[in-house]
């Protein structure tokens, strides 16, 4: 006869403990995770991420008293401990209890305004806005950043780079030859291509059929990205705005701190095409580090959203083509 086993006495007792401990029994459903809304509550302004039932208190089995239409604007004020109900409120006032799943920040909302209202209109044709003429120090009529159409950074991003820019008005350029002859030609006010480096004031660039081309700097903006975004309505008319994180001095180094922008308070962005451009500053070439584009309150809104947890950011205008 086989001795007895000394741990078989204990095995019912194992079972038990590991019932109590929900280990081995069946897994309840999956409740389905906004990507943002992992980890750390939220707080703030935020955006609701589908249709919810709005209810009295913390619980699912609490009374409804409003349904909400996803993209509603809200403040969440909190998760009580050991839940994962979220209190929120309209204007101020506190209205109950949404899943905290189904919120997410307004740094999120990239096609419309986050907490009312539009962009700025732009100003009709034939017509000059206000303030139209420069004063004497004003900078280049270009700005540091810009986003571009999709099509033309789809046509562009097929060639590897550090980067890409977009030609604010006609530049003229050489191109390189594969019996290294050169041919000149003139970039194309809104042309985006890949940038492979710069170095005094010239900036080497891939071209889409293979070659490389030169070209001063002065007159080329970083691209921070295309428009509308993948799975985004298309941008509002008017000025257009970026949130820059940080500054770094190489392509790489901007590439590593978007991916851990992107996997924490950013993971929204973690799909999209990296948000790192070039800016020529001085006769350096400079990486900034950012989000975009947002209309001027959902800049505002952005940068609440990124201070609260604990994120610097720094507001630009964006040049559009």
């Amino acid at each position: 006869m086989t001795a007895a086993s000394p741990l078989r006495p204990l095995l019912p007792v194992l079972a038990v403990l590991l019932a109590c401990a929900g280990i081995g029994a069946a897994p309840s459903p999956a409740r389905a995770q906004s990507p943002v809304a992992i980890g750390a509550p939220l707080t703030g302004e935020v955006v609701l991420n589908r249709d919810i039932e709005v209810r009295i208190g913390p619980s699912e089995d609490a009374r409804i008293v409003m349904t909400l239409k996803k993209g509603k604007a809200l403040n969440a004020l909190g998760t009580p401990r050991g839940t994962y109900w979220t209190e929120v409120a309209i204007g101020g006032q506190p209205i109950g209890y949404v899943p905290a799943d189904s919120l997410d920040p307004a740094l999120m909302v990239t096609g419309r305004p986050a907490i009312g209202g539009e962009g700025p209109p732009a100003h009709k044709p034939g017509t000059k806005p206000e303030s139209a003429k420069p004063p004497a120090d004003a900078p280049p009529p270009h700005r540091s950043a810009a986003v571009v159409p999709r099509a033309a950074w789809d046509k562009a991003a097929q060639t590897p780079a550090e980067g890409y820019v977009v030609a604010a008005g006609p530049i003229s350029a050489t191109e390189i030859l594969s019996n290294r002859k050169r041919r000149p030609f003139t970039l194309r006010q809104g042309d985006v291509v890949a940038l492979i480096g710069a170095a005094n004031g010239e900036a080497t660039l891939a071209l889409p059929a293979g070659t490389r081309a030169l070209a001063p700097v002065q007159g080329l903006v970083g691209v921070v990205a295309p428009y509308p975004l993948p799975g985004m309505p298309p941008v509002e008319p008017g000025m257009l705005y970026g949130i820059k994180l940080g500054e770094y001095v190489s392509y790489s180094e901007g590439l590593r701190a978007w991916r851990e922008f992107t996997a924490g308070p950013g993971s929204a962005y973690r799909d999209l095409p990296p948000m790192v451009w070039p800016v020529f500053r001085k006769g350096r070439l400079l990486y900034e580090v950012g989000v975009a584009p947002f209309t001027r309150l959902q800049v505002d809104t952005a940068c609440g959203t990124l201070a609260q947890r604990g994120l610097d950011c720094t507001v630009i205008e964006l040049d559009t083509f």
